[in-house]
């Protein structure tokens, strides 16, 4: 899955706050870079830096190496973007969404609202029959809201979000490695081999094995017998 500029923004606004856009902006681009070069590059101080850093590893959105400084000692921490972690949360937020966007769709359908003719507020029928109908700001008499455009737009959102869905969440058929495949076809050929060697062995090499056997001693017999009468004549 590969998710969209777009998308990755709207995550971060959503479940972390938009001061953070910058720094996401820059390891959206570039791996392993440390937070003494990022401070640098928004040109804020360290530990704002580290702030935004730990609000977006509390998420498991980045990850992080450290490496020692030889000459100073310390460790330095090195930040990068954790794109398979923003791609699942990018699919929840989304899903999150759906639902939200359906339970709306849901409640336009099924309800009357009433709207003041001057914008001040949109209510339905239940609240709007309490306040008798007259608007709580400007006391214009409220009047009955025509809704089917605004369901034909959730509908489209709907399904628009849906199409992106599908498309995060199809997984790629792995292909079985072409050995193994050779393997499980050698398993098989042995395996019918000794069912075919043990049928042959219980059935008819008994028989293969008379049968030269039935013809010496038939050889055997027409020797003697032709001795015998040899020795007659004698």
């Amino acid at each position: 899955m590969k998710f969209t500029n777009e998308s990755l923004d709207l995550l971060i606004v959503t479940i972390v706050g938009d001061d953070v856009l910058p720094l996401i902006h820059i390891l959206r681009n570039k791996d392993n870079v440390s937070e003494f070069k990022l401070a640098e590059m928004l040109n804020i101080t360290v530990n704002q830096t580290r702030n935004m850093l730990y609000r977006l590893n509390e998420q498991n959105l980045v990850t992080f190496m450290r490496k020692k400084d030889k000459k100073k000692g310390w460790y330095i921490y090195y930040w990068s973007l954790n794109k398979r972690s923003v791609e699942e949360s990018i699919l929840k937020v989304k899903q999150k969404q759906l639902e939200d966007l359906k339970s709306r769709l849901k409640r336009e359908q099924e309800g009357i609202f009433y709207v003041c003719p001057n914008g001040c507020m949109r209510l339905p029928i239940e609240t709007a029959m309490e306040y008798e109908f007259k608007c709580q700001e400007c006391g214009s008499l409220l009047k009955d809201l025509e809704n089917q455009k605004t369901i034909s737009n959730i509908q489209k959102m709907i399904f628009s979000l849906e199409e992106e869905i599908k498309l995060l969440v199809i997984v790629p058929v792995k292909k079985a490695p072409k050995k193994e495949v050779k393997i499980e076809v050698k398993k098989v050929l042995k395996k019918e081999a000794k069912v075919e060697v043990k049928k042959v062995t219980k059935v008819e090499i008994k028989k293969e094995i008379k049968k030269p056997v039935k013809k010496l001693v038939k050889k055997l017999v027409k020797k003697i017998s032709n001795k015998k009468a040899i020795k007659k004549k004698l």
